[in-house]
């Protein structure tokens, strides 16, 4: 299947030569023997096939035997100069670049991609069948075999999609970076960091373990600032203040409190009413548990229906850092960062058309990659 598939790329990347290269084999090599020749930016595959039976012309029989020697010829030419992919064929830099690199390279072989064109294939004198075939000389200089762009994106999603749902954040994050989608690789960052901002402190709590959150560069709850009366543990200016970058974890959440409360947001989100009562339904939901995604994503909606952009943002960040083996969260941080940033919302589009065939997406989300501008 890989030799099918490069054989075709093979025979989409040849392109017609130059007719000084027929030139210049004519007046040059048309009389040498079986062998490789160089000259004018050009190598020259000659075959001079005897006839393989007694005839008096030679066909398709010895133009067959030809096509084989000349292939033989190629890959020898190529060992003997180390022929290799060019990695300036990639477009990004970085980890990503250096990963798909490696695997093309342990995929397939740089030579089933030398572009060539046959010259000649006609009968010569004395029953022997001139077979000659060209290529560009600057193709068998080390690192210069371009990778096709289709291969390239190929593996791209592969590497990005793995590490995704492998939770490999450290190497998602390099990835991202590669791919200048800076918003994004925060994030995993901030999930690959493992530190974590604590809530719900009570006085009945044990104060030795809650301490053990307030060393080094964790936070203590002292230094919560409330954002509304609604907001009553802080979490929503906590996570505002950090523009949404920040791992959050309740030392006593209640889910069913947090639940409830979402259930009352979702009630007036699906009539399409009561907005402010929205997001203070939604305040209280990730108070009662900061791990809510439901929450985080309704917020992210909320906010970007009432033009709070920067805020939307905020909250589609920690929607992914709730969720960050789902792709589902990065079409929240699309729709934000339309807003905000176009550039890169224009690169996480992108990413997210080439990767969509390959995660598990829901049918709004699907849409919003299609209908994106």
């Amino acid at each position: 299947m890989k030799k099918l598939l490069f054989l075709i790329l093979v025979l989409v990347s040849t392109h017609s030569l130059a007719f000084d290269a027929r030139e210049v084999y004519e007046q040059k090599f048309a009389d040498k023997p079986t062998g490789v020749y160089e000259d004018s930016g050009y190598l020259f595959f000659v075959v001079k096939q005897q006839c393989l039976t007694e005839k008096k012309y030679s066909g398709t029989e010895e133009s067959k035997e030809a096509e084989i020697k000349f292939y033989s010829q190629l890959v020898n030419e190529a060992n003997y100069r180390s022929v290799s992919f060019d990695p300036e064929s990639i477009s990004f830099d970085g980890q990503l670049r250096k990963d798909i690199f490696t695997k093309i390279a342990q995929k397939y072989d740089a030579k089933a991609l030398i572009s060539h064109q046959l010259l000649f294939d006609r009968d010569g004198k004395e029953c022997i069948r001139e077979y000659v075939q060209s290529a560009k000389a600057e193709q068998f200089e080390q690192n210069k075999i371009k990778i096709p762009l289709t291969e390239i994106n190929k593996t791209k999603t592969e590497l990005i999609v793995s590490s995704l749902t492998d939770e490999n954040n450290k190497l998602l994050m390099s990835y991202l970076n590669s791919l200048g989608l800076e918003h994004l690789a925060e994030i995993y960052g901030e999930i690959e960091k493992e530190s974590v901002y604590p809530f719900g402190i009570k006085f009945d709590d044990n104060l030795s373990e809650y301490e053990l959150y307030c060393k080094n560069d964790h936070y203590c709850k002292s230094e919560m600032e409330i954002h509304s009366t609604y907001d009553f543990d802080g979490v929503l200016a906590r996570v505002m203040k950090n523009q949404g970058v920040i791992n959050l974890y309740s030392l006593n959440p209640s889910e069913e409190m947090s639940e409830d409360f979402y259930l009352k947001a979702k009630y007036d989100f699906d009539k399409g009413q009561n907005p402010d009562e929205i997001i203070s339904n939604l305040t209280f939901s990730i108070n009662f548990n900061p791990s809510n995604q439901k929450a985080w994503k309704m917020l992210s909606n909320i906010y970007r229906a009432t033009k709070k952009e920067q805020w939307a943002l905020f909250s589609a960040k920690q929607y992914t850092i709730q969720n960050p083996t789902s792709a589902e969260s990065w079409v929240y941080v699309l729709k934000a960062l339309s807003a905000t940033n176009k550039t890169e919302a224009n690169k996480l589009h992108s990413l997210l058309v080439s990767i969509s065939n390959s995660v598990e997406l829901s049918t709004w989300a699907q849409k919003q990659i299609k209908v994106y501008q």
